[in-house]
């Protein structure tokens, strides 16, 4: 009983904190878009810095410890990921000037939504398969030395058992262009020696097991999470975007170190 009242003591102090912090400072940078929007220069080297800010104080404040292995590329990339949680964007932006393609879903969440959407964002229709054709074209004008593009292309998150087959559609353009494709995989652990939930039950958000609230609630109760992102050593080239995907998910997979 005490163990459950400090963990939700626990959470909701951390999340009281995440919130103060993330208005905070997404405020300082909405303001901040003032000047490059007032001299029409572009706005990403403000975003990522703001999204580098943002990562280390939410990984500091939930007491996630991220280990980096290998070395992650320079903008501007095309990067694949294996997805466990709404979370993994934090060590990928603490070690990369991106940007994520996500589903249009998030774009009608309340605050946040508009929120992603000025941190430049890409939203697709994963039910309309003409939406992916203007995406690709949105990727196409937006690579550059400020920024990479970093797709999940599991099309959903896992338990992190294993990494799921990798859909063709999203790399329509790596392949159309014979763009090289980096790849990294992402792992979580919890203290659960210390009576912290396993890292598949209390980090991973998949299959929904719970709603948002009371996974976020389990999250912020942990003692800590440690993180590990794995980056592969070289990039993959190919002109046909279903062998791409399957070369991918098997390098993601070679790299990526099963939750159990």
């Amino acid at each position: 009983m005490l163990v459950s009242i400090m963990k939700t003591f626990r959470a909701s102090v951390r999340l009281t904190l995440l919130l103060v912090f993330t208005l905070t400072s997404y405020s300082i940078y909405f303001v901040g878009l003032i000047v490059p929007l007032a001299l029409r220069i572009t706005k990403d080297p403000w975003r990522n810095l703001f999204m580098r800010v943002w990562s280390w104080g939410a990984c500091l404040i939930l007491n996630i410890r991220v280990t980096k292995e290998g070395s992650p590329p320079d903008a501007p990339f095309f990067l694949v990921s294996n997805h466990l949680s709404y979370i993994d964007i934090l060590p990928l932006f603490l070690h990369l000037k991106c940007t994520f393609v996500a589903k249009k879903e998030v774009r009608s969440w309340p605050l946040l939504g508009f929120m992603v959407m000025t941190t430049g964002v890409v939203f697709v229709d994963r039910v309309r398969k003409r939406d992916v054709k203007r995406v690709n074209k949105i990727i196409s004008g937006s690579l550059n030395r400020h920024q990479g593009m970093i797709v999940f292309p599991e099309g959903t998150t896992s338990g992190g058992d294993a990494v799921l087959p990798f859909r063709p559609p999203l790399l329509q353009y790596p392949a159309s262009t014979s763009t090289p494709v980096h790849y990294a995989s992402i792992r979580y652990e919890t203290d659960e020696e210390n009576g912290d939930l396993p890292a598949e039950e209390s980090v991973c958000f998949y299959g929904a097991r719970d709603p948002f609230h009371k996974h976020l609630l389990k999250l912020a109760g942990n003692r800590r999470i440690d993180c590990t992102i794995r980056f592969g050593e070289k990039p993959v080239r190919e002109d046909d975007r279903k062998i791409l995907a399957e070369e991918l998910q098997k390098r993601v997979n070679f790299i990526f170190e099963p939750m159990e």
